[in-house]
């Protein structure tokens, strides 16, 4: 009886694990001094030193945003790792979307292309899709994949597997957006 209460608690707590990992991605202020290597930019904060997941420059140059080496630079965006995947960006208490409530960028991605997304209430979080991604484009953020549409060739295989050992998403988590 021990044994089997044991592997119940075991699976319980399993459970409330992954029940306790939020969907939601909570935004944080970051603030500090913006720095340009090669065609990168990082932050600053003066404790910290975090590569930005920024949008494209074509946009920003449409937004009337500038980015310029050592200077102050304040946003709204999700930690991953050491990239900040910035949302929003603060100028003179204006705040300047670049990416939706979903996370979804704001600029003209290429439209001839498929576009895949994680349904995040399906996604178990298993991690099976993240390294046959050839474009590096499959991350983890807070337990749930989710698909960088820059980096993502829509090759498919994070949907129908690879010709090696992963079949593609065991939970059918990953869909073509239409």
């Amino acid at each position: 009886m021990k044994k089997y209460s044991i592997i119940g608690m075991l699976i319980l707590i399993l459970v409330a694990n992954i029940v306790s990992q939020t969907n939601e991605q909570k935004l944080e202020k970051f603030e500090g001094k913006l720095k340009q290597i090669a065609d990168e930019w990082y932050l600053n904060t003066g404790e910290d030193f975090f590569k930005l997941g920024i949008a494209p420059e074509d946009f920003l140059k449409e937004k009337k945003i500038v980015l310029e080496s050592k200077t102050d630079f304040s946003c709204k965006g999700i930690l991953d790792g050491e990239e900040i995947i910035i949302h929003h960006i603060v100028i003179d208490d204006d705040v300047i979307a670049i990416r939706n409530e979903e996370g979804k960028p704001l600029w003209n991605t290429e439209t001839d292309k498929d576009i895949y997304v994680v349904d995040a209430d399906k996604c178990v979080g298993c991690r099976l899709c993240v390294r046959p991604c050839p474009a590096d484009a499959i991350r983890m953020i807070n337990g749930i994949a989710v698909i960088d549409v820059n980096k993502c060739t829509a090759c498919g295989i994070c949907i129908e597997g690879n010709s090696k050992s992963y079949k593609g998403c065991p939970v059918d988590a990953i869909f073509i957006k239409k």
